[in-house]
Formats: structure tokens, sequence, C-alpha cells
């Protein structure tokens, strides 16, 4: 139909319901599919590959900060170690906040210090990108006049997302 029309058939699946619409609306803001980099240099799209159908807890954090950082991240772990087998099926993400600095060999360094296993996902990518998604998530935030807050006095906030049921926390 397409060929000879120029009008694409309807999906298997019918019109799209305004639910679905809005759905993807949501998705679509909150999860944007920017390419980033994960702690091995492998090219992951942010919604496909990290969070579509997931429960993710997310949080920021750059490879060399020696405030928050470092104690978030002992929380994190000992939260999951905490959870027990109730952390199967939780996926464990931080994001970097100074993404030039910020490499993959960086980030690998970061989890290699910490005593973190290979089940936790550190990304970084261009500024533009990680920028996008940790405001998407409500990490990065402006002020009254538009200016974006200063990365590096962020807090040690996590996020708990649960995709497939559009819940956040």
């Amino acid at each position: 139909l397409a060929s000879t029309t120029g009008i694409a058939p309807p999906s298997a699946s019918g019109p799209r319901t305004p639910e679905a619409q809005t759905r993807e609306s949501l998705r679509q803001r909150r999860t944007p599919n920017v390419a980033l980099l994960d702690q091995d240099g492998r090219l992951l799209r942010f919604y496909d590959d990290v969070m579509k159908d997931r429960k993710v807890l997310i949080n920021v954090m750059y490879s060399v900060c020696s405030n928050v950082c470092p104690p978030a991240t002992r929380n994190l772990i000992e939260a999951r170690r905490l959870l027990g087998d109730d952390a199967k099926g939780l996926r464990f993400v931080s994001m970097s906040l100074t993404p030039l600095s910020d490499t993959p060999d960086a980030l690998r360094a970061y989890k290699q210090q910490h005593g973190i296993g290979a089940d936790w996902t550190f990304l970084t990518g261009t500024p533009r990108n990680m920028e996008r998604v940790q405001r998407a998530l409500g990490f990065i935030g402006s002020d009254d006049n538009g200016d974006t807050d200063d990365l590096l006095s962020h807090s040690a906030m996590a996020k708990l997302c649960d995709e497939r049921n559009l819940r956040w926390s």
C-alpha cells in the first residue's frame, strides 16, 4: 500500500489508543533514547538498553568527587546488600555529572575502587546527552533565572524508576 499510495498501512495492532500515546509522550520526556557509553565503552541507548521494561535505581556521581559521591555509593552498595534477593531484577545505574573527564576508563576504575560488580552500570557520554537525560529524570533543574544547577553541588539522591509501570520516585 505504501509503495503505491505513499500512505503507510495501519499497524497490525490497530490505531494507537490515547493511553498508548500518553505513555509514549511521557516516555520520551522522562527517558530520552540518546546514545551513551558504559564503563566498558559500549554504546547504549538510554531508553532501549538501560530503561525499557526494567526497574532501575539511578544516581548521579563523578569519579573524582571527594564529598557526596563516595558515601552515596557506599550507601547504595549497602542498600543492595540489605535487599538481598529482592534486589534481583533491579538494575543499578550511576550517571556521570562530568562526562568530559569521566571516560569509560575512569568509570571502570571507580567501580573497581569501590568493589562494585559487573552488574552495576556506569554511564557517560557527550555533555549534551548526559544533561538531557539527567534533566529529564529530575537530577538537574534551573533556577528562576533559567540558570542550570551547579552540577558539582549535587545531592546524594537516587531515583527508583519502574519504566514498565511508569512509576518514578
